[in-house]
């Protein structure tokens, strides 16, 4: 290999792959988290959300909902996980369905349990069609009917506005 043919290399391999890449929010925010350092996670994780990124949004709605790293506040919850939600994350769709039917930050309401867990069995959420079969056993099959019509609703929207259908 010639000596220019070397230094091209090099030279390459420099910009290709700086020496020091510094981590974003969402990177520092996910090694808080693994260190338990929660109002560290937080923080960097409300820049993510606030920017719009779904998930950062469902995780930071799970922190207020558990209390970690902040106090437990299901309405500011159930504010990140709506947030995430209408984008389609999954988990915070699970997440809304588990409080309606568990009655936190929300009156108990399987109904809406069950459009949520349906929105979240969708998009393949590993617990969804679990959850969605327990909570399904306490509708009739008009309410059954009904859940399952108004996520189709949800989804044609592209999750946007849903609750918004689900007052039956």
């Amino acid at each position: 290999m010639s000596k220019t043919t070397t230094a091209l290399l090099v030279l390459l391999l420099l910009i290709a792959k700086p020496a020091h890449v510094a981590a974003g929010p969402w990177e520092e925010g996910y090694a808080a988290y693994q260190r338990k350092d929660y109002t560290l996670a937080v923080e960097k994780w409300r820049v993510v959300a606030q920017a719009g990124k779904a998930e950062a949004q469902s995780l930071l709605g799970q922190m207020y909902f558990f209390g970690q790293g902040v106090k437990q506040d299901y309405p500011q919850a159930i504010t990140w996980l709506r947030l995430a939600a209408a984008q389609g994350e999954a988990k915070a769709q699970f997440k809304l369905g588990a409080m309606h039917e568990n009655g936190q930050g929300f009156t108990r309401d399987n109904m809406r349990a069950a459009i949520w867990y349906t929105l979240a069995a969708k998009q393949g959420h590993p617990q969804a069609n679990d959850a969605l079969q327990l909570v399904s056993a306490g509708l009739s099959p008009k309410e059954s009917a009904l859940a399952s019509r108004l996520a189709q609703t949800c989804i044609k929207r592209a999750f946007k506005d849903c609750e918004s259908v689900f007052s039956p």
